[in-house]
């Protein structure tokens, strides 16, 4: 039932308006480039929708030897197919399968009919089967999609069984991550954040240049394969394919007597693969390696709250502390055209019990300037200007909190000046990778240091001025003190930065247009 191969279940905006598109027409559409969004598509989800695209379709290619994406529905059909040919009736691909002991579309089977009464938990909605936690109901409301589309519960079984975390006992997560409490990063970079660009050049960068990701070998799809959940069922990384799309949860889908969908679930007593080693390493070609841990060894990227800023961004294109992705490195194709990128960073951040927000952030690259690991070494630079001028900002404020005197500065006056200072962050964050590559896109060092001198002088310095203007116009302080106290903390300030080793080439004249 409900046949996602042959029959028109998914919400597609074109050019055209919304249409209803079979998996097949979506591939046929996303490679024309006819596709701006998915209505049935939250954002949070937009990764997971947007791998399992392109880990099907490289699989898929790559097991029939084409070269080149088709742009035809029927021949996506077939290469799809090609990898579930055990199944004449297309169980693999139905989002709702009655006989438990098949696979339908991102649910295994069971070992045995006799394992159905183990799936005693409803769902409902949609919403409230994958992997966004909302158990506080704040940011985003639960269970709110009571009339939903067929779309939707694919979107939400995708998210579940590709993304999800630990949830508790009998709840494992997926393998690629580091820890139940995790994260699935993606970076990659792409020509458009159309999603038919973005998917394309994906799917054609794995069959052209990392072909060892497309090895023949091993499981792909790990739905098919039916699950107890049991410990001796659990997989090993050996024994799967690289860019093999996986299940975490025991779940199946079933349609009520007025035709509405619901899932019922159940638990597993051991994780579906067997990679707590692993820590996260699974040629997932979308997550960054973090190198730093020399102790515990290198794992997959987790992000944190606060999500992508650009000091994150920063440390990630370091590579003595991080290892790119596969899709996150120029093809050759991409060298030699020297077009203009894009790179795109996403991300759900997991903390315990909660979820701690989606983050996705767009750095456009400019043409003849897509050098990452040079963009990373002028980045990290810029950084430490950011750093030095910090410095000397937090201690210039807290001299005016001190009522001028510098020398008496205590814990609570810097504890003052840290909000201020922070200020300087988000107004850096807002053009630091847009600025940078005026300077990246210079083969001469000395028009290099002259663009990043213009930068500190006509950019870093009059947003730190201002600050601190800000701050000494409204932080409290005796009248009869505070003229005193306002030019000591500006005298401090332009006495450092002119004495500091990194700005001390930057003439930066009073009057500065702080605008």
């Amino acid at each position: 039932m409900l046949n996602i191969l042959t029959e028109p279940v998914i919400r597609v905006h074109t050019g055209k308006g919304v249409i209803m598109a079979s998996l097949p027409e979506v591939y046929a559409a996303l490679m024309a480039d006819d596709v701006t969004a998915f209505p049935g598509l939250r954002p949070y989800p937009r990764h997971s929708w947007h791998a399992f695209l392109v880990q099907l379709g490289a699989m898929a290619m790559h097991r029939d030897g084409a070269s080149a994406p088709p742009d035809d529905a029927g021949a996506w059909a077939n290469l799809i197919r090609g990898l579930t040919p055990d199944w004449a009736d297309d169980e693999p691909w139905q989002l709702v399968v009655d006989d438990i002991t098949k696979p339908a579309f991102m649910q295994p089977p069971a070992q045995s009919a006799g394992k159905l009464p183990e799936y005693k938990n409803t769902v409902a909605t949609p919403d409230d089967l994958d992997m966004l936690v909302t158990s506080k109901n704040h940011d985003l409301k639960s269970a709110v999609i009571a009339d939903a589309s067929a779309d939707d519960w694919l979107f939400a079984l995708v998210s579940l069984q590709t993304m999800e975390g630990f949830g508790g006992a009998g709840n494992y997560g997926i393998s690629r991550m580091n820890g139940g409490l995790g994260s699935r990063p993606a970076f990659s970079l792409t020509p458009s954040t159309r999603p038919g660009a973005h998917v394309r050049r994906d799917i054609v960068a794995l069959l052209e240049h990392h072909s060892s990701l497309l090895s023949n070998s091993g499981h792909t799809l790990l739905w098919t394969l039916p699950w107890d959940g049991t410990g001796a069922e659990a997989l090993t990384l050996n024994r799967l394919a690289p860019l093999y799309i996986e299940v975490c949860r025991r779940v199946r889908m079933r349609s009520a007597q007025d035709g509405r969908l619901y899932a019922i679930r159940t638990s597993s007593k051991a994780a579906r693969v067997n990679a707590k080693t692993s820590n996260g390493i699974t040629d997932d070609p979308w997550t960054p390696i973090d190198l730093r841990d020399k102790k515990k060894g290198d794992k997959a990227l987790s992000l944190s709250r606060g999500g992508f800023t650009y000091r994150r961004i920063t440390t990630y294109l370091d590579t003595s502390e991080f290892r790119w992705p596969p899709l996150m490195e120029l093809t050759p194709d991409e060298r030699r055209l020297s077009k203009p990128m894009q790179l795109v960073a996403r991300a759900m951040v997991r903390g315990q019990g909660k979820t701690e927000g989606y983050h996705e952030r767009v750095i456009p690259l400019r043409a003849g300037a897509i050098r990452i690991q040079e963009l990373g070494f002028i980045a990290k630079e810029r950084v430490y200007d950011v750093n030095a001028v910090q410095n000397i900002l937090r201690r210039s404020i807290a001299t005016f909190a001190a009522r001028g005197d510098s020398g008496n500065i205590s814990p609570d006056c810097l504890q003052t000046a840290s909000p201020w200072v922070n200020q300087l962050n988000e107004i850096v964050d807002t053009h630091f990778f847009d600025d940078l590559q005026f300077e990246l896109g210079q083969d001469d060092r000395a028009m290099q240091d002259s663009i990043r001198n213009d930068w500190r002088r006509d950019f870093l310095l009059p947003k730190a001025r201002r600050i601190l203007d800000d701050a000494t116009d409204s932080l409290p302080c005796p009248a009869m003190l505070r003229y005193e106290a306002r030019a000591n903390a500006r005298g401090l300030f332009e006495g450092r930065i002119r004495n500091d080793g990194r700005l001390a080439d930057v003439f930066a004249p009073q009057g500065a247009d702080d605008d």
